[in-house]
């Protein structure tokens, strides 16, 4: 194949600049070594950030984060929740710091204001009643899933190419200058190679290998944050503490879950991120002091992310002293690698603007005139999607007079839908299909409906009837890793029964 631009990474960051250079009328592919939102894009507690977390220490990421959280309202209002947020103090917190934070945000220009406590806890009662002070902000939760498909679809739309589950294994250079890469299909070993003048290298944690590919250098520190996901929106607004950033102080209501984070450690492992049991106890321990039923509200996963932050490899434990701004690096001017571009680091709310500053400075190399205009752009969706809401999804479902059959009753999935979806896709898994359509995100796990979802994709050819069960077993393998650490209670209860389901039944632990 043969292109301007070659974009690695499926993530946020990469999706962004892949339709930014679409509708700028440049050719461009986009290369994914997993599924699209496999890395860090997919692993994160859907905030739609306001800035107010980095207001006091990190100003120019606070920035970055409320002008682009105006924009994505905008452009991508499906898949936004318009939750709001509040920062809360409590009795263990710096008692300085709320003035300080208040100070600090309106300096950078987020709407901050201080409201009473009292109606707080009118509003959300499950907050503790040991809270000092509360403060607003203009948070949100968003879909991630969803926000990165459109970006993909929206350039597929305009005649750019995307491939998922192709890894580059090389990069060409000569004399200095980009040539083109070699990948490899991961599920065929097929390699194939792509002419090209321009790569962006938005690989996330893997930023730094895609670099050494082509003789350039960039490090990247890996810091790893666990989240928790409990069954029950105990509180309809995002929940921020109101200290300087630390472990378990945030909690963001996504559809009919909750979600609490996060840690920030240091680690090597990229690969295959997964939270531990020391880290979920130490999250509840945390989240405890702002909601005090956490720790006995039925947690249904635990799962981590890995962030790519621009910092010092020698930093030591906890990484939240290291910067969450991005980083634009020209390796041509850098190191003499001319048409390499590293874009690292910044957040999920700030992927447009990543992608924007990215995409000028190609047209920019390129000579070619060209505005951005993903600013104002709204992204496409489809008719009728809206925010996973239980409620709305049950009455649509009721009123609507059709007789489609629910395939997950936890997050009240039709077959319709998952039909839709699928046939979308050349090939599937079960974990693009509950990216997609959130079938198997509820409380069961996808205990009960991914015998049903593996054999839809057979039907309709999606996957070989013969490897249904080698890919019911993979998914099942990877909801046991994020269901392991919170076995307890009825969550235990729960996995008692699909065990029993899968392998007294079914005897799928011999097969």
């Amino acid at each position: 194949m043969k292109t301007e631009v070659v974009v690695i990474g499926g993530g946020a960051t990469g999706a962004g600049v892949f339709r930014d250079l679409a509708l700028r009328g440049i050719d461009t592919i986009l290369l994914e070594k997993k599924e699209f939102t496999s890395g860090t894009s997919g692993r994160n507690h859907g905030l739609l950030h306001s800035g107010g977390r980095y207001a006091v220490k990190d100003p120019d990421s606070g920035r970055e984060c409320i002008r682009e959280n105006l924009i994505l309202r905008k452009i991508a209002a499906p898949c936004i929740e318009d939750t709001s947020g509040l920062f809360l103090s409590t009795p263990q917190d710096p008692p300085d710091y709320p003035d300080s934070f208040l100070k600090a945000c309106e300096k950078i220009g987020i709407p901050a204001e201080e409201v009473p406590v009292a109606d707080v806890l009118q509003k959300e009662p499950a907050l503790s009643t040991q809270i000092m002070r509360a403060i607003q902000v203009p948070d949100g939760a968003i879909d991630p899933f969803r926000l990165i498909r459109a970006n993909v679809e929206e350039g597929l739309q305009l005649g750019a190419k995307a491939f998922p589950h192709r890894e580059v294994v090389s990069i060409q250079t000569e004399g200095g200058i980009i040539r083109g890469l070699r990948a490899k299909d991961s599920r065929t070993g097929e390699e194939f190679q792509v002419q090209c003048r321009f790569i962006v290298n938005a690989a996330g944690v893997w930023a730094g290998k895609i670099a050494r590919m082509a003789g350039a250098r960039l490090e990247v520190v890996f810091s790893k944050g666990s989240l928790i996901v409990l069954n029950q929106r105990l509180v309809n607004t995002v929940i921020n503490r109101c200290r300087p950033p630390s472990n378990g102080d945030i909690f963001v209501p996504h559809g009919p879950a909750l979600i609490l984070g996060t840690t920030s450690l240091k680690t090597e492992e990229i690969e295959d991120p997964s939270a531990s049991e020391e880290e979920v106890d130490l999250l509840l321990s945390e989240g405890e002091m702002l909601i005090p039923s956490a720790g006995v509200t039925r947690a249904i996963r635990a799962y981590a992310g890995v962030r790519p932050l621009i910092g010092a490899r020698e930093t030591e434990g906890d990484t939240r002293t290291i910067s969450r701004d991005f980083l634009l690096l020209d390796h041509g001017a850098a190191v003499g690698v001319k048409g390499l571009f590293s874009i690292v680091g910044g957040k999920l709310t700030t992927y447009r603007l990543m992608a924007e500053r990215t995409v000028d400075t190609i047209c920019q190399e390129m000579g070619k005139h060209a505005s951005c205009t993903t600013s104002e752009k709204p992204l496409p969706f489809p008719r009728e999607y809206a925010f996973h809401d239980l409620v709305s999804r049950l009455n649509r479902i009721s009123g609507s007079g059709s007789s489609s059959e629910i395939l997950c009753e936890c997050e009240l999935v039709t077959r319709k839908e998952i039909l839709d979806q699928v046939g979308k896709l050349s090939f599937s898994t079960l974990k693009e299909v509950q990216e997609r359509t959130r079938a198997g995100m509820g409380p069961c796990q996808g205990g009960f409906c991914s015998p049903r979802l593996a054999a839809l994709l057979a039907e309709t050819g999606k996957i070989p009837p013969a490897t249904s069960l080698a890919v019911l077993k993979k998914f099942l393998e990877e909801r046991w890793k994020g269901t392991r650490p919170v076995l307890w209670g009825p969550q235990l209860k729960e996995e008692q029964l699909i065990q029993a389901l899968y392998a007294e039944l079914f005897n799928l632990d011999h097969l």
